[in-house]
């Protein structure tokens, strides 16, 4: 199953209400290159998606379908533990080269490529205050990322 956008549900940053965490005070690094590859999602969309999120989001659906890994841990903490999280992401997600959904609630959502998320998860994933679902847009793969700053990845099974 694809995830289809529609595009015109597409929304500028300024609209969307967590575009201050790839702003310039709170994150002057980020290319625009790469900032334009972040596509927030306007409200009706977003719930849209949220619609197919919400299936996933149950484990029972996702038990015949799809393989766990175990929680593992996905601290913003250092630099190092950033960069491991990274690295264990592109290990679990490779081979899968479609773009992603993510989801922090029913009416915040993003769509944007894998790598980017790889290259700047700790700016989706905020410890302490965010649970957030990504999912693949071909419905490969869904990632719950918790609060308290651990993840499960579930892969379809072959």
């Amino acid at each position: 199953m694809k995830i289809e956008v529609d595009i015109n549900e597409i929304i500028q940053f300024k609209d969307f209400e967590l575009s201050w965490r790839w702003d310039d005070v709170h994150n002057p690094n980020i290319p625009i290159e790469d900032k334009s590859q972040i596509k927030p999602l306007g409200i009706l969309e977003s719930k849209r998606i949220n619609k197919v999120i919400t299936y996933y989001e149950s484990e029972s659906n996702l038990l015949n379908l799809f393989e766990p890994t175990d929680w593992f841990r996905a601290s913003s903490e250092t630099k190092s533990t950033i960069e491991k999280f990274s690295n264990n992401f592109r290990i679990l997600t490779q081979g899968y080269n479609e773009n992603i959904f993510i989801s922090w609630n029913r009416s915040t959502c993003v769509y944007t490529t894998k790598e980017i998320f790889i290259k700047y998860w700790d700016d989706f994933c905020y410890p302490g205050s965010d649970d957030i679902t990504i999912i693949s847009e071909l419905t490969n793969w869904v990632y719950f990322y918790n609060h308290i700053e651990v993840g499960k990845f579930w892969k379809r099974k072959k």
